[in-house]
């Protein structure tokens, strides 16, 4: 794929960081109030902000999948994802390799969220667009759907929303008409979005 030429963000701004030692649960679900503070509220495949979908419909996602643990208890939290159930549901019980001890082959399989490698795998446009910089990452890509335009179109939103109340906490301190003008703007789009992200939420 050649990149040269095109202007790249990073897939996400911040990598999540599970926790090394979380309180002991009977039941893996229970860990979810802890992954959501340790991926910074954010699906940790597409980066989606919980917001837009509910936190309440977030899921806790296997990362090696239940179906192929042997010797990993299904509650060991480095196992664990805070996920949007869009890419939970896409993922599914895919694993590539069989083995719960091998990740990818390289070409195929899963790099763990919590690494800097899995950032690496994938860029996004200005747009907010999702695409796989290499091979597993266009494993990884078309598996959990990262293509689909809900997840720009709430990059988007995020990004303006930022900029909303950094606007709004000016405008409270000093009357400026050229800021107020691009603070109504902002509006515009952020709605826009939001509609958007409606539509797509039905499809």
């Amino acid at each position: 794929m050649n990149l040269k030429g095109r202007k790249m963000h990073k897939l996400r701004e911040r990598t999540p960081k599970r926790r090394t030692s979380p309180r002991e649960v009977s039941r893996y679900n229970e860990y979810k109030k802890n992954l959501r503070e340790d991926f910074n509220a954010r699906c940790g495949y597409c980066d989606d902000e919980d917001i837009w979908t509910g936190k309440r419909f977030f899921h806790v996602d296997h990362f090696v999948p239940q179906k192929h643990l042997k010797t990993i208890s299904d509650k060991e939290y480095s196992n664990l994802v805070y996920s949007c159930p869009y890419c939970n549901t896409h993922k599914g019980s895919d694993w590539p390799t069989k083995d719960e001890h091998l990740h990818n082959n390289g070409r195929e399989g899963y790099v763990d969220v919590c690494l800097p490698q899995y950032d690496a795998q994938f860029y996004r446009t200005p747009g907010g667009e999702i695409f796989s910089r290499t091979d597993l990452g266009e494993y990884m890509y078309r598996k959990l759907k990262l293509f689909l335009r809900r997840h720009a179109v709430i990059w988007k939103l995020c990004k303006i929303n930022v900029q909303i109340e950094e606007i709004k906490k000016i405008l409270e301190e000093e009357k400026d008409p050229d800021l107020k003008e691009k603070h109504y703007n902002l509006l515009d789009k952020y709605w826009e979005y939001t509609h958007q992200l409606e539509e797509y939420n039905e499809e």
